[in-house]
């Protein structure tokens, strides 16, 4: 029997571990496939898929011991907890290297599943909680685990995750290039120890006061807002006797003095002019015909 022939025999009966993370620095980056670069260490229990380039054979799924070590004959047990996924790769490469076992070796170690981290969903999720990870876990799907999205959730996603050379940082996700426009590279790679928040969207008020059938505040979305057209309609549309050629925008600025901007609503109606987007505590006043 090759020495190459005992290598692989052996190999099948290795367990090992690690956690993998790819420390982001866009978002491109993030959504790499977690194996290189990773700041967090490995612990017990922790699956991995290790693979050698070139030779297939190697290619194994293992676990780490209660005791934090691996067994790799014929290079023996030794202790692998507390490394990172970049340092296990380089560790076996060079007692593969150092024992002539394989020449060049390029080592590939992926997390298969973390038993010590997870990721923490909070905010305007259906059932915000704690979910372990299993293999390659994306955004969308650790937000489709917590019950996908509440009605009240705002337009981004922030997921905040350490760096060994920053500290913590915080990737702020669009939530329409997400889940609408189905753009991969903000459908990122989640590593264990992230926590996702989903901000609700705030309640904003505007008024609308004159000739429409229910004058008063009408709420919406921070994350949406609303148009005049939309303000109008919200407060019951307008009477008979409402003037939609002279509406008036009553806005405060911030240094106390107020604007006051003319729209002619019935060109918005037609198509002939765009919708104009109110800003929060603006007054729309629709005007009356006079008899």
């Amino acid at each position: 029997m090759s020495l190459r022939t005992i290598v692989i025999c052996c190999w099948t009966v290795l367990v090992g571990a690690a956690v993998s993370l790819t420390p982001a620095s866009s978002l491109a980056q993030t959504n790499e496939a977690p194996g290189a670069g990773s700041s967090v260490t490995i612990g017990p229990g922790d699956l991995l898929e290790v693979s050698v380039l070139g030779i297939e054979e190697l290619s194994r799924r293992v676990q780490v011991l209660g005791d934090g070590s691996i067994t790799l004959p014929p290079l023996g047990n030794f202790l692998v907890a507390g490394q990172t996924v970049q340092q296990l790769e380089a560790t076996v490469a060079k007692m593969l290297s150092d024992n002539r076992l394989v020449n060049d070796p390029q080592v590939s170690i992926f997390v298969a599943e973390s038993v010590g981290g997870g990721v923490s969903v909070q905010g305007a999720v259906l059932k915000p909680c704690m979910y372990n990870l299993v293999g390659r876990n994306t955004l969308i799907e650790v937000v489709g685990q917590a019950g996908g999205l509440a009605a009240d959730a705002g337009g981004r996603i922030l997921v905040m995750r350490g760096n060994p050379e920053s500290g913590q940082e915080t990737l702020e996700i669009d939530v329409e290039r997400l889940m609408e426009q189905g753009d991969s590279t903000a459908n990122i790679s989640l590593r264990a120890g992230d926590i996702v928040v989903v901000p609700r969207g705030r309640k904003l008020r505007v008024y609308v006061t004159g000739a429409v059938k229910r004058a008063g505040a009408v709420e919406y979305s921070s994350t949406e807002g609303i148009t005049v057209l939309q303000a109008i309609t919200a407060a019951g549309g307008p009477t008979e006797r409402a003037n939609l050629k002279k509406v008036t925008i009553n806005r405060r600025l911030s240094d106390g003095t107020e604007d006051r901007i003319q729209v002619n609503v019935k060109k918005i109606q037609n198509g002939k002019e765009p919708d104009i987007p109110l800003e929060r505590n603006d007054t729309v006043v629709v005007g009356e015909w006079l008899l």
